[in-house]
This record gives structure tokens, sequence and C-alpha cells, in this order.
């Protein structure tokens, strides 16, 4: 099975940037290549890569969808900073109201 001119044109591109960022990879890459010249190219195979969510708005993760982890947990944190600061609150009993006006107290 032959290369078409697209991958072709990107082997050689890599090639030339491999040569000038390190020639010495190069020249076994080159050594490499006149060695399996003769060689038929390998069928080309389907690799399967991690699984990835596909939504549908075009494939991409919607902000609200990646945020919800964080949204939740400071749901959480706020949710108890209430609870212990009405427990706070509450333990100072009704003895502490006693100075203020009747209709604030609630008395």
């Amino acid at each position: 099975m032959g290369m078409n001119g697209r991958e072709r044109q990107t082997l050689g591109s890599i090639e030339d940037r491999l040569a000038g960022s390190d020639p010495m990879l190069a020249s076994m890459l080159a050594i490499f290549s006149r060695l399996n010249s003769g060689e038929e190219m390998p069928g080309r195979e389907k690799i399967k890569g991690p699984r990835q969510r596909t939504l549908p708005s075009g494939g991409r993760m919607r902000w609200a969808t990646a945020l919800r982890p964080a949204m939740l947990s400071l749901w959480l944190i706020v949710s108890a900073g209430l609870i212990a600061t009405a427990l706070v609150l509450s333990a100072s009993g009704h003895g502490a109201c006693t100075q203020f006006i009747g209709t604030v107290c609630g008395g």
C-alpha cells in the first residue's frame, strides 16, 4: 500500500526538521529507510484511542458541563457555612436577646 502525496509531504517535512535538530538521529533514519526500501508497506491499522464523550453541541463540552464539579463543591461549602452560622447563632440562647427591643427578638 503506497502513500499519497500529502503523507509523503508530511514525512518529508518531519525528516527536514529532524535533520536540523538531531543529525545523528536523521542519519539513523536514513540507514533504516535504505534497509527497508524493498519491503512492502503494511496495511493501515485502525487504532482505537481513548473513549471521548460525544455531545450534541458539535463534540465540545459546554462550560457548564465542565464546571459542574466546581459548582457542586461551592454549593456544599456555602451550605455547610450557613448551617454552621445558624448553629453558632442559635447556641447563644434566648438570654442574649433580652437587651433589644421586643420586636427584634420576637418577644
